[in-house]
């Protein structure tokens, strides 16, 4: 079931923003980032140290970890670099009524 997150109009060209979202299991922090004008979703949390990606830099399709530099392609959540092997949960989005809409269930 998508939910809306986030105004569009919160995010530039090449930004990102943290987000908070209710799911079954709980609030989930997610990373919705705007690249070449689509929306894209991903969870917030590196797979190699639990570290937060919210304050990472995000270069194209790529966010790295502001820990040890593990990068994650944010439009499948699949790991780029190491030291993560893992990749991280990528959700669907749907934008709506200027509202950017995820579906993490």
């Amino acid at each position: 079931m998508f939910q809306p997150v986030l105004s569009i109009s919160a995010l530039a060209e090449g930004g990102h923003a943290a987000v908070k979202v209710e799911s079954e299991r709980g609030p989930i922090d997610v990373i919705i980032c705007l690249i070449e004008g689509q929306f894209h979703a991903i969870h917030a949390q590196c797979s190699h140290a639990r570290q937060s990606l919210a304050t990472g830099r995000l270069r194209g399709f790529e966010i790295s970890c502001p820990l040890h530099g593990a990068r994650f392609d944010v439009r499948t959540g699949a790991c780029t670099a190491a030291p993560a092997q893992r990749p991280i949960a990528s959700f669907p989005v749907l934008v709506e009524a200027g509202k950017v809409c995820i579906d993490i269930n």
